[in-house]
């Protein structure tokens, strides 16, 4: 071989070995290309993940898949840009949720609403659980629980998944922070996003000829079923009637019943935020009856356009117009208020 023709055959040697170090897999210049700028669709197409159990304290968001062009139908577990820990530590609605449009809403859907006080003893908080699952709801809405842990409430109610906002309000008045839960069947539903709204600031009143001072809140999950349908429950308890119980300690600035009003303003103003995406059903003890004036939970949700079933005294169920009511029953449990249970035909209800 002669020097010239030995010189061309090394240097080709190297750059043999110089791409190689580049590309340990040996890919020649031509699939190099390809798998810059080839597509997803070299394998086979991505599916959707399952979704994910929900833990305490987080929340997961079903959004579109990211993916190009063409993306493959259904909604994607991802993670929630709108995470709710800490949430509703002061006054104000809830102004965005990152989450999907979901469709028209079909079928029924059942409710329970109940408070079941921190006096109630654990046999008796356990068989009113166990009572208000029997009706195989697919919401649960509850008051007056904050000693009850999630976990707790797993374990008594299967096959139902719950939250609540995990952090506490170390506030004046704040301990009514963890009074709300809102459940749902989990083999039903998988839950979008969730948080905590304040509707009240230092509401001061007297409780058994004591002062106290009691804010007050409402707890709100987004969920949605494998159709893809959305729909948001809100657990609120409103204040203790202020029409029966006006009195209030020291010099205060706002009566008890503009206190009221202004809360139940920015209850409405969270349910239209959850309503771009969804129907809403609110439901909790609201302390009020719908004679007493333009400033009770009746007047003021039916003004925005809602209808109702409730107890005889102060538990209710709020659903949209449009939404009919199919069955509707009291249900004794360890309480001074009895629970509802409603089954609501959702007429394709969907987004507001």
């Amino acid at each position: 071989m002669g020097s010239a023709a030995l010189v061309v055959t090394l240097l080709g040697a190297l750059v043999i070995v110089d791409n190689l170090r580049d590309d340990p897999q040996g890919t020649d210049a031509t699939e190099q290309v390809d798998s810059t700028e080839g597509s997803p669709s070299q394998g086979a197409p991505t599916s959707p993940p399952p979704p994910q159990k929900v833990r305490p304290g987080s929340v997961i968001l079903r959004s579109p898949s990211p993916e190009p062009e063409p993306e493959p139908e259904g909604p994607f577990i991802v993670e929630a840009g709108t995470g709710r820990v800490g949430s509703g530590l002061t006054v104000g609605p809830l102004e965005t949720v990152d989450a999907p449009i979901g469709p028209a809403v079909t079928g029924s859907i059942t409710t329970a609403v109940a408070n079941l006080p921190n006096r109630t003893s654990a046999g008796g908080f356990a068989a009113s659980l166990r009572t208000l699952t029997a009706a195989t709801p697919d919401f649960i809405m509850l008051n007056e629980v904050s000693s009850r842990s999630i976990d707790g409430l797993r374990s008594m109610a299967e096959g139902y998944d719950a939250y609540r906002d995990p952090q506490a309000d170390r506030s004046v008045g704040g301990f009514q922070a963890m009074n709300n839960v809102v459940m749902w069947d989990a083999s039903r539903w998988t839950l979008v996003d969730a948080g905590r709204v304040k509707l009240v600031e230092d509401d001061g009143s007297f409780y058994k000829n004591r002062p106290v001072v009691w804010d007050r809140f409402a707890m709100w999950a987004m969920l949605q079923r494998e159709d893809g349908a959305i729909v948001s429950i809100v657990s609120t308890h409103m204040m203790t009637n202020p029409a029966k119980y006006p009195q209030q300690p020291g010099n205060a600035r706002q009566s008890r019943v503009a206190r009221y009003s202004a809360g139940m303003d920015v209850l409405m103003n969270t349910v239209d935020t959850l309503a771009a995406h969804g129907p809403v059903l609110v439901g909790g003890d609201m302390n009020s009856h719908p004679n007493q004036g333009a400033w009770t939970a009746a007047a003021k949700m039916t003004s925005a356009g809602f209808g109702y079933a409730k107890d005889r005294a102060v538990m209710y169920l709020f659903y949209q117009d449009g939404v009919q009511v199919l069955a509707h029953r009291e249900v004794r449990v360890d309480s001074d208020h009895p629970a509802i249970v409603t089954t609501l035909d959702m007429n394709g209800q969907g987004a507001s």
